[in-house]
């Protein structure tokens, strides 16, 4: 995919989600402690797969999450941050405006010094339907995440 091509979020995005599993599910997730403890509520004795690096990680002996069944995800309400996020991922302004020229209404979030905007998967069908996308909220839950697990914004 070329820079001019992405997908980059507009202010009164909508989105709901379809709980189809078609896209979202397509990764192995890594999970934080905190994930690991909401899935444990519904599953007490759940132990998490750890990948060589020492992350831990949803994937079942198929090789794909362990809670995706018959294409949906059986843990929805207590699903992974980085599952919640799901079509949407931040990038830093300033990395997308070198690559392409943002829309005048990009949804634009401020966290700290650095101002972010969204790319999302337009291939998930629940893009366009539901309620308006609250950002904020979503790069909050992404530092979070991405602070626990100790990886580079």
């Amino acid at each position: 995919m070329i820079a001019e091509e992405l997908p980059v979020a507009r202010r009164g995005i909508l989105f709901k989600c379809k709980l189809c599993g078609q896209k979202c599910c397509d990764h192995i997730p890594e999970i934080s402690e905190e994930d690991l403890e909401r899935i444990r509520k519904i599953h007490p004795s759940f132990k998490p797969y750890f990948s060589p690096e020492g992350r831990m990680i949803l994937v079942g002996e198929k090789g794909y999450c362990l809670f995706l069944k018959n294409g949906l995800c059986t843990i929805h309400d207590y699903k992974p941050i980085i599952c919640q996020l799901y079509p949407f991922y931040p990038v830093e302004k300033r990395i997308l405006e070198n690559l392409l020229e943002l829309p005048e209404d990009v949804e634009i979030v401020t966290h700290g010094s650095n101002e972010y905007v969204f790319i999302f998967d337009e291939e998930c069908p629940g893009i366009g339907e539901g309620k308006p996308v609250d950002f904020k909220s979503l790069l909050e839950r992404f530092i979070r995440v991405k602070t626990f697990l100790k990886s580079p914004l």
